[in-house]
C-alpha cells in the first residue's frame, strides 16, 4: 500500500542548510537516534516546540543495539560460508553459539 499523498500545505519545500562542527553534528544524531527520530525531525521538533523531544532508548543503549545488529550480520555471514562449504564445519557450533548469545543480549537489552 502506497504512502498517501501529502497536501501542498503538508509538502516540506523549503531547505535550510547548517554547518555543524564533527562534535555537534555527532551529539544531533546521537540525541535523534535516542528519541527515534531522524537528525532533521529531532530540529525541527526543538525548534518549533522549544523542548527537546523525549529521549525513548538511550544513546548508549541505540550504540549497542546497533554494534548488536553489526556482530549479527558478520555471524550470519560467517554461517553462510560453513553451509557452503568455504569455511570450515568446526566453525559452525561456534557460530551458532554466538547468534544465540546476540539474540539473548538483544532480547534483555528490549525486554
Amino acid at each position: 500500500m502506497a504512502r498517501p499523498a501529502l497536501s501542498e500545505e503538508e509538502k516540506r519545500v523549503v531547505q535550510v542548510n547548517i554547518r555543524l562542527t564533527e562534535d555537534e553534528s555527532k551529539r544531533v544524531t546521537e540525541q535523534a537516534e535516542g528519541a527515534g527520530l531522524t537528525p532533521a525531525s529531532w530540529i525541527r521538533q526543538k525548534i518549533f516546540t522549544g523542548r527537546f523531544p523525549l529521549i525513548k532508548v538511550s544513546p548508549i543503549e541505540a550504540k549497542l543495539y546497533r554494534e548488536l545488529h553489526y556482530i549479527g550480520n558478520n555471524l550470519n555471514q560467517a554461517v553462510k560460508l560453513s553451509h557452503s562449504g568455504k569455511l570450515s564445519p568446526a566453525f559452525l557450533a561456534i557460530l551458532t553459539t554466538l547468534l544465540n548469545l546476540k539474540n539473548d543480549i538483544l532480547k534483555r537489552l528490549l525486554g
